[in-house]
């Protein structure tokens, strides 16, 4: 039997009615620290149960002694155990009682499973938090299951996340976890009132040393700020650890007891992999609240351009009308001079540009709020494209420059606003003109190359567009030729119109000096 005992794995402990220890295999010597010299003939409850069980074992033992009932007995259990160095260990316990002499005897069969239950608890907590991670779309939401996650895989009662702010170089109190002890609210107030910067607290030396801090007692640390309120509080030992991405801290997290502070290598390996998983749930969510305030600037940049574009246009407008409608209305005076008709023709002109630009201008607006709406009608593409052709030749079209027609297309019914449709073609005719050398030709096509499909195409042998351009010259504002006339409005909003009929519009080009051509793509209506 001593073999037996002596080459147990597992400890074997023998007590007596009692509670004293008669026997202690070599196992137990390992486990617990003591001899069997120095265990043997002692009470079992002052040597391996944590002092606040100890009474519970006492009452146990007696109500077997008066009843014969046990409740451990027969079964195995979970239970705290102590070291002989004071530390605590997680055993798994079963016993059993037989007699001798009359007397009951118990033998107790313990296996450390210390080791065993922290990894599983860090493997519950890395996968709670991960979930909590995933499920989360906030700091704000996340951080206190979080802290309290961490929170339960010891003896931790209070918890805080402290974010970093690197354009400061200060880090305040985020977020705050704790149990529900009345004195521990007001060290949160305490908490969160206060901004550290340099290493004068625990959460900066965290930050500065990139490495986890344990403070065996916070009350007495010369360089925690909140000794005081910690100890109104009952707060004693205390653990941070820092949450980094990329190789930078974004914030601490601080764990609190009512005990004093030891070393914990299990908790260490455990925020080593959850510091950085929570790091870059910090990092990634910053970077979204960052993206989000800056778009809505932008929008409201945006909205303001917007507002300023449209009182503008109109302010301008405004008084174009009676200079445009006394120009007009004396050029029809049959004895006006010429010289003074002459004069008179460049104002209306003029006057008549400057009222197409702030109408190009309130167009860009109604298109950025969504509000330029389409008259759709059936109409005919190629009687709305010799209405615009007839504008140009009147009024944009250069002297020696060849304006060809090619209007092959023999389905030319489409759904759409002739008003709007005719604006996207002057425009690409108008620019075809303004970029041609006299001398130089404009051929204006069309086609259906497909019967639900109509092509208008203008090329031209102007001045063309650099390779690297064909994309940009449908943005507003955008010039991309030397000649910088107009404000860059005209393609933006005929792409605008296009896509509202459901079409498209595109450029080509060989390259500068090769001159360009547009190309309009309409959905076109089959013939009855």
């Amino acid at each position: 039997n001593r073999a037996i005992l002596e080459s147990a794995l597992d400890c074997i402990i023998t007590m007596n009615a009692d509670g004293i220890v008669q026997e202690w295999n070599p196992a137990a010597e390992r486990t617990f620290g003591y001899s069997r010299g120095q265990a043997v003939g002692r009470e079992l409850a002052g040597l391996i149960i944590p002092p606040e069980l100890r009474e519970r074992h006492r009452q146990g033992l007696a109500h077997y002694l008066k009843t014969g009932e046990g409740t451990v007995l027969g079964r195995r259990i979970e239970i705290d155990g102590q070291h002989a160095d004071g530390h605590r260990l997680l055993v798994e316990l079963a016993i059993t009682a037989f007699h001798v002499a009359g007397a009951p005897v118990f033998t107790a069969y313990l296996r450390d499973i210390t080791e065993r239950v922290r990894a599983e608890r860090r493997r519950d907590a890395q996968y709670a938090i991960a979930s909590l991670l995933a499920a989360s779309r906030s700091i704000e939401e996340v951080a206190p299951p979080v802290i309290e996650t961490i929170a339960q895989s010891g003896n931790w009662i209070y918890g805080a996340l402290w974010l970093l702010d690197p354009g400061e170089a200060t880090i305040r109190c985020h977020s705050i976890w704790h149990t529900s002890l009345p004195t521990l609210e007001k060290f949160a107030a305490v908490s969160r009132a206060i901004v550290f910067s340099g290493r004068t607290s625990l959460p900066g030396r965290v930050v500065a040393s990139h490495k986890p801090t344990w403070v065996p007692n916070v009350k007495i640390d010369p360089a925690f700020p909140r000794a005081g309120a910690a100890a109104e509080a009952g707060l004693t030992g205390a653990f941070a650890f820092p949450v980094a991405a990329a190789g930078e801290v974004r914030g601490v997290i601080e764990l609190f007891s009512a005990e004093p502070g030891q070393p914990d290598e299990d908790l260490l390996l455990l925020v080593d992999s959850l510091g950085s998983q929570i790091g870059h749930f910090i990092e990634r969510r910053q970077v979204e609240v960052e993206l989000q305030r800056q778009k809505e600037m932008a929008e409201a940049a945006n909205a303001a351009k917007d507002r300023f574009l449209a009182t503008l246009s109109h302010e301008l407008r405004t008084p174009l009308t009676p200079v445009l409608m006394w120009a007009g209305g004396m050029l029809h005076d049959p004895g006006l001079p010429e010289e003074l008709r002459d004069g008179l023709k460049m104002i209306a002109r003029n006057v008549e540009l400057e009222a197409r630009l702030i109408d190009d201008l309130l167009d860009l607006t109604r298109i950025a709020r969504g509000k330029l709406r389409l008259h759709l009608q059936e109409t005919d593409a190629h009687e709305v494209l010799r209405h615009a052709i007839e504008i140009v030749r009147e009024g944009d079209c250069p002297p020696g420059l060849d304006l060809q027609l090619e209007l092959g297309a023999s389905q030319t019914r489409l759904e759409g606003d002739p008003t709007r449709l005719q604006q996207v073609f002057w425009n690409l005719l108008r620019n075809a003109a303004k970029f041609t050398p006299a001398g130089g030709c404009i051929r204006v096509r069309s086609e259906n190359r497909t019967p639900a499909q109509i092509t208008i195409s203008v090329s031209d042998t102007g001045a063309g567009i650099a390779p690297e351009h064909p994309g940009k010259i449908f943005d507003a504002f955008e010039q991309v030729s030397e000649r910088h006339e107009g404000l860059g409005l005209g393609l933006a909003i005929s792409k605008a119109i296009v896509d509202l009929h459901g079409g498209q519009i595109r450029a080509e080009s060989p390259g500068l000096g090769r001159g360009a051509t547009f190309m309009v793509e309409l959905p076109a209506v089959a013939a009855a």
